[in-house]
C-alpha cells in the first residue's frame, strides 16, 4: 500500500470506529509461497486480528517467527475430520490432499513442479469443531482443492462473515478435485454471492514461443482469486458493525472504492455516520482514480 492509501485506510477506520478489529481467518497461510497477503495493511496498523492454519512445518515456523500479538496460527489440516493422504510435490505450492492430474500437468507445463516427492497420512479437523477459533468477519482460503470441504464443515464459524477471498480453479490440476461450479454452489448456499475476480493466472499454450508473447495474452486460464460478499440484495439484514467492516474490507482488502461508498451511504441513511465521513473518504481517493 502507498502512504496515501494507508492514510485513507486509517482515516476510514477512525471515522467508523468499529467495536473490535476485523477478525480474519486465513486457511492455507503459507508465507513461503504467497508473499504479502491482502489484509496485511490492516494487520500492520492494528486494525485486524488473524487466525491462521498451516499444516506444513516450515511454513508454520515462518509464520510464528514473524507474527505479532494479533496473530494466532495453528498446525491443523482442515477438512471433514477424516484421515487423508497429503501429497507433497516438488513445488510446495502444489501440496494437496488430491493426487496430481498427470495429463493436466503435461498440458500446462507443470510436470516438474507437480512431481510427487512424498505422501503422508494426516488427520483433518472440522473448522466448526475448533473452540479456539471465533466467528470471523473475513475469510481468505487457498488450499489446493479442499476449499469446498472446509467450507461445508465451517458454517458456524462463517455465519457472521461479511466477505471471503478464495482461490478458484478454472482448469483442473488434481484428480477428483471439486470444480469451480461446485465450490461456488457451496459458497452461495452459505449466503454469499460472487462479486468479482481479484486475479487470474493464465499459461501459454505455445510454450516454445511464450517469451515472445505478452503474459496478458496467454490463453489458458488456470486459477485465481475471487471475492464473494454476503448477499447485498439483503443488506437490510446487515448490522451497523457489519456495514462498517464491509466498508473497511472494500477499501483496505479489495481496493474497491464503490463497495466502501455503498456501505457508507447506508450508514448515512441509518444516521450512524454523517455525510462528512463520505466527503473525507472522497478527499483521500487518489485523483487519478476519480472522473
Amino acid at each position: 500500500m502507498k502512504p496515501a492509501d494507508i492514510r485513507r485506510m486509517n482515516t476510514l477506520v477512525a471515522d467508523l470506529r468499529p467495536i473490535e478489529p476485523l477478525r480474519v481467518l486465513d486457511i492455507g497461510a503459507n508465507p513461503l509461497i504467497e508473499g504479502d497477503v491482502s489484509y496485511k495493511p490492516l494487520l500492520d496498523h492494528g486494525h485486524a486480528e488473524v487466525f491462521g492454519f498451516e499444516p506444513q512445518e516450515d511454513a508454520l515456523a515462518a509464520l510464528n517467527d514473524r507474527k505479532s500479538d494479533n496473530e494466532t496460527y495453528l498446525p491443523h489440516a482442515l477438512g471433514d475430520g477424516k484421515e487423508k493422504t497429503l501429497h507433497l510435490y516438488q513445488q510446495g505450492g502444489f501440496t494437496s490432499i488430491f493426487p496430481a492430474n498427470e495429463s493436466s500437468a503435461r498440458y500446462l507445463g507443470f510436470e516438474k513442479g507437480m512431481t510427487e516427492k512424498d505422501a503422508i497420512k494426516i488427520k483433518t479437523r472440522k473448522l466448526d469443531s475448533l473452540k479456539e477459533i471465533p466467528t470471523v468477519d473475513f475469510l481468505k482460503i487457498d488450499v489446493q482443492g479442499s476449499e469446498k470441504t472446509i467450507l461445508e464443515h465451517g458454517k458456524k464459524k462463517l455465519s457472521n462473515a461479511i466477505a471471503l477471498q478464495t482461490e478458484v480453479r478454472m482448469f483442473p490440476l488434481y484428480r477428483n478435485e471439486p470444480r469451480y461450479g461446485e465450490l461456488e454452489a457451496e459458497i452461495v448456499t452459505q449466503g454469499f454471492e460472487f462479486l468479482r475476480f481479484a486475479s487470474m493466472k493464465h499459461v501459454s499454450l505455445a510454450r516454445r514461443h511464450r517469451g515472445r508473447i505478452r503474459r496478458h495474452d496467454f490463453a489458458q486460464a488456470v486459477d485465481g482469486d475471487a471475492f464473494f460478499v454476503r448477499d447485498l440484495r439483503h443488506v437490510d439484514s446487515y448490522t451497523d458493525e457489519q456495514l462498517k467492516k464491509l466498508a473497511i474490507i472494500g477499501d483496505a482488502i479489495m481496493g474497491l472504492f464503490d463497495v466502501t461508498l455503498y456501505a457508507l451511504d447506508i450508514l448515512v441513511e441509518r444516521s450512524v455516520i454523517t455525510e462528512d465521513v463520505i466527503n473525507r473518504y472522497f478527499n483521500n481517493i487518489p485523483k487519478e482514480r476519480l472522473r
